[in-house]
């Protein structure tokens, strides 16, 4: 090795060249400082944006003419890899939202499309609209649970469902329960909310309040008078709920889910399912309740013959949109008035059993108040349960379940329910497009 010290001794290095080196040191050590300081003063990573799901907060170019246009579905239940465990083979009852940057995902899955004791909810939420999932819970009561719901509300997130029984031909709600998701990641334990019995069916925040469809009474209690009371309630901390007028009841008769959204002035524009029947006859009805008097609801006075299951509603612009179930072959009404109300229940149900089923997006014509067709989505068997989140102005992601598609497309829905190989969950976007 080389000795050093001549070179340590030497005076030039002593002069110029020790200089040098001091000064190359010192710019060594300020570049180190300004790093150190830059680090310091570099603001964190901005927080992630979550799209606004109110139509209001996206402006809207009235002069262009806009085409729904569909994507190919993404299928993510069942599928290797996800992070919950058991995946049955029903997979049916979903919602998706998107909360704090990350989209979140609740499912029932359970041995067959019916009650059992074996049902689970899971939930999972990741930071790329599904490509990865992290574990966020998983939800067992050994009884049947449906009608998974989140609502992000002044920054907490909660999840809802209704307990229900484990007699596969029984329908039987129990009890409403509701977990939010703490700042630590961990879920609280299940409370109770809402009165026994009752079942909520949508939940959605605009205007900075939270809004509600509910119903409760003698739903599937066929040969008996139908009384049904389905409620429009509304929240503002995502905990209580107060109706709007009286006691919150907006129609007393066969309707039990309703969709609803608002139009640009405020109007409230709503579907209902009335698979009960009653006065008006069976199937649904087009609802609207006026800006300023918004738990006045006026109804079809007679109901439109076909019957669309699962209803979900958006605006894109100032067109509203429905998707629900498609009932193939209908309408579900027959017009048998020669029959008695309880002969009509029962024929109808069990012929609308025996065909086949879609999901479909529908238009709204408001102008007609009539629900009107405008393309299925991939479907078929037993199909429906859709969740729709906005992605921006113009895309939308939707949840939905199906029978698997390499089958009889045209399957009943009896059939779709009752097939061994169960069914899965997709996601798909919609495009609006200009014309």
């Amino acid at each position: 090795m080389r000795d050093l010290k001549p070179l340590f001794a030497n005076r030039s290095w002593q002069g110029v060249e020790r200089t040098q080196w001091l000064r190359f040191a010192a710019g060594m050590r300020t570049a180190w400082c300004c790093l150190v300081v830059l680090s310091a003063c570099t603001p964190p990573d901005p927080e992630p944006v979550t799209p606004s799901d109110d139509p209001n907060d996206w402006p809207f170019d009235t002069s262009v003419q806009y085409q729904p246009v569909l994507g190919a579905p993404r299928f993510v239940v069942p599928q290797r890899g996800l992070p919950v465990s058991p995946q049955l083979p029903s997979n049916n009852n979903a919602d998706i939202l998107m909360h704090e940057g990350r989209l979140y995902f609740g499912w029932r899955t359970g041995e067959t499309h019916f009650a059992g004791d074996q049902v689970r909810l899971h939930l999972m939420s990741s930071d790329d609209l599904g490509l990865t999932w992290k574990f966020e819970h998983t939800i067992f009561m050994q009884t049947d649970m449906r009608e998974p719901l989140f609502l992000s509300m002044n920054g907490q997130l909660f999840f809802h469902w209704f307990e229900a029984g484990t007699d596969r031909f029984s329908f039987e709600p129990k009890h409403q329960w509701r977990i939010e998701r703490k700042k630590d990641g961990t879920w609280t334990e299940p409370e109770k909310f809402g009165p026994d019995l009752e079942i909520t069916w949508t939940m959605k925040k605009r205007g900075g309040v939270a809004w509600r469809t509910s119903y409760i009474g003698n739903h599937y209690r066929l040969g008996q008078p139908t009384m049904v009371e389905a409620a429009f309630t509304r929240s503002t901390d995502g905990v209580t709920w107060e109706p709007l007028s009286g006691d919150g009841v907006v129609y007393r008769g066969g309707v039990s889910e309703m969709a609803f959204e608002f139009a640009t002035d405020g109007t409230l524009w709503a579907v209902t399912r009335n698979e009960d029947g009653d006065a008006t006859g069976f199937g649904s009805h087009v609802c609207t309740a006026p800006a300023d008097a918004l738990g006045t609801w006026t109804c079809s006075a007679r109901s439109d013959p076909e019957r669309y299951d699962s209803p979900k509603m958006f605006r894109h612009g100032d067109e509203l949109f429905l998707v629900a179930r498609r009932d193939v072959g209908g309408p579900f009404d027959r017009g048998d008035t020669n029959l008695s109300f309880a002969d009509q229940q029962l024929q109808y149900l069990a012929a609308y059993s025996g065909r086949a089923k879609r999901t479909a997006l529908y238009r709204i014509d408001t102008s007609a108040k009539k629900v009107v067709h405008v393309f299925d989505l991939p479907s078929a068997g037993d199909t429906a349960f859709p969740s729709i989140v906005r992605l921006d102005a113009h895309r939308f992601l939707i949840s939905n379940y199906t029978s698997p598609l390499d089958g009889d497309l045209e399957r009943s829905w009896w059939n779709g329910q009752n097939a061994p190989e169960g069914t899965k969950l997709y996601f798909i976007e919609l495009t609006f497009e200009p014309r």
